[in-house]
């Protein structure tokens, strides 16, 4: 999912680590995935994971529209959504 096409959606997203703001960054995903989607996986765009030091780092991303979800970031910004218990 390396940057934007027709089939991917940006989100604006807050990213908050052991209970703290880190800042906001932009996130691609597939238009046809919802955040409550279990299989929800997205791609950080930029470099802003190196930046902050997430690379295999769980996280908790806030969306605009008020969702969340806990995720596990990955090398090369990939996003995966941590399955609930």
């Amino acid at each position: 999912m390396e940057g934007a096409s027709l089939n991917n959606h940006i989100h604006d997203v807050e990213v908050y680590f052991s209970g703290s703001l880190l800042g906001c960054l932009s996130v691609s995903t597939e238009r046809s995935l919802t955040v409550s989607d279990p299989t929800w996986e997205g791609q950080i765009l930029g470099s802003d994971y190196l930046v902050w030091g997430l690379n295999h780092k769980r996280v908790n991303l806030q969306f605009e529209d008020g969702s969340g979800l806990e995720a596990i970031i990955r090398p090369g910004g990939k996003v995966f959504r941590v399955p609930n218990n």
